[in-house]
């Protein structure tokens, strides 16, 4: 709801303007969906945001895409050298620390930030489709996301997360490509 105040008459008919009191009450909460990856392009989109359009009331949510890493190919699957189990055990528990880091590591960049939020993170068959089910699921009013400047033939081969999310994402997307700039941290 837009709050309104009289201004000055003018030809014997009232002037608004829009009044700027407590911009809680002016605006109504938005969900903000950061997608960040932990590369310094993801950080730079993080900053950006929370120093041009954060408000006051605003809940942020970021979100990282998990992908789990094997130290291993699909052949020690078939290895009689270990069981299978203390393998993929092992492996997974150094993923789960692995990403126990991300989370801590976001969830500081919040505190720090002093930015109420929380720090999600999901599975899914590429990160784009998984970053933007989880938008549609926490109702985000937008989605920032940054972008890492692939070249055309990288991002034709490898395609490109913030290009998928721009594409497919029902709500508004913010992309933030980091330029050099005085007062932007990375």
């Amino acid at each position: 709801m837009l709050k309104f105040a009289y201004g000055h008459k003018s030809h014997s008919s009232d002037v608004r303007v829009p009044s700027y009191g407590d911009l809680t009450e002016t605006f109504p909460p938005r969900t903000v969906m950061v997608a960040m990856d932990g590369s310094e392009d993801s950080r730079f989109a993080f900053h950006w945001y929370v120093q041009n359009i954060h408000r006051p009331g605003d809940r942020v949510v970021i979100v990282f895409a998990v992908e789990f890493h094997s130290e291993h190919d699909s052949r020690w699957l078939f290895s009689f050298t270990e069981s299978v189990e203390e393998k993929v055990g092992g492996s997974l528990d150094k993923e789960r620390a692995r990403h126990l880091e991300t989370v801590k590591k976001f969830s500081k960049l919040l505190e720090n930030s002093k930015i109420l939020g929380e720090v999600n993170a999901i599975d899914s068959k590429s990160p784009g489709e998984g970053i933007v089910q989880a938008a549609k699921e926490i109702h985000a009013s937008f989605i920032v996301t940054g972008t890492r400047g692939l070249g055309k033939v990288r991002r034709t081969i490898l395609g490109s997360v913030s290009d998928y999310i721009l594409r497919h994402a029902p709500m508004p997307v913010v992309v933030c490509k980091y330029v050099e700039k005085k007062g932007c941290e990375k």
